[in-house]
């Protein structure tokens, strides 16, 4: 049965090769590194490391793992009117910083000649980029559409690489975990105060108010449910997709959320 701890050293792999390639001194003055998804670097080498050589698995991962880095820094750009020539700056190197991600990951499939993964890269990030102005420029969405727009921002690229080894399980996998761990981080934003679209779509849905946060951890908890069902085809995998749960699941904000209202 595989383990989380058996992936951590190529986590800490992976992470180093991406420093390596994006580090830049003048840009690191001005913009922030984009954090790693470390569930998406060990997902997609898991399902990598059974259907490709090992330096695939790396390419394709690190390559991912760019091109999430390009779509963070493009989402962090300001809207905001330019007041000053420091603000002015700022925007121009991190729309600078993003495309330079995005040129590495294009880079790194180009030296190994992976042409179809290219097409796939290219045409995920598209479909990236439509799912979120789906979310964000709908005057009002529904949980489903939400539900819908949001699975195929998050994890689009890992589901086309799955889909493109003809691995429909993982492919349901990444779709339903990263869906879950996006919904898991609104709800506790929630508790925090700050309302984001998907839990503005459950108070559509809720019958009052103070239901929202009930009617939150049924979602969950029937992903939950879904994902250990899938875990269960995928065999050796089915403790490591259940430790990533519970690891996700396991947070304090809704418990500590719970006991102050109880």
């Amino acid at each position: 049965m595989v383990r989380i701890s058996q992936f951590n050293d190529k986590v800490r792999e992976l992470k180093k090769s991406f420093n390596s390639l994006t580090k830049h001194s003048y840009l690191e003055r001005y913009i922030e590194v984009p954090a790693i998804d470390e569930d998406k670097v060990r997902f997609l080498y898991a399902m990598l490391s059974e259907h490709a050589s090992k330096k695939e698995a790396k390419a394709y991962t690190l390559a991912a793992v760019l091109a999430q880095a390009a779509l963070d820094v493009h989402e962090a750009i300001s809207l905001h009117k330019l007041q000053t020539d420091s603000v002015r700056k700022n925007r121009q190197l991190t729309v600078l910083a993003g495309d330079y991600y995005s040129s590495l990951y294009y880079y790194l499939l180009a030296e190994e000649k992976q042409i179809p993964m290219i097409r796939i890269f290219s045409h995920s990030i598209q479909e990236i980029n439509e799912h979120k102005m789906n979310i964000y420029e709908a005057d009002e969405l529904t949980y489903t559409d939400a539900k819908r727009n949001v699975e195929k921002a998050e994890s689009i690229l890992m589901q086309n690489i799955a889909n493109h080894y003809n691995q429909n399980y993982w492919k349901e996998i990444f779709n339903d975990f990263f869906f879950l761990k996006r919904l898991v981080l609104e709800r506790n934003e929630f508790i925090k105060g700050k309302n984001l679209p998907i839990m503005e779509t459950l108070f559509q849905e809720a019958r009052h108010p103070d239901s929202v946060l009930a009617l939150c951890e049924q979602k969950i908890e029937d992903l939950k449910d879904k994902l250990l069902n899938t875990s269960k085809r995928l065999q050796k995998y089915e403790g490591f997709i259940i430790e990533h749960i519970d690891q996700l699941i396991n947070t304090t904000d809704y418990d500590e959320y719970v006991a102050e209202k109880g």
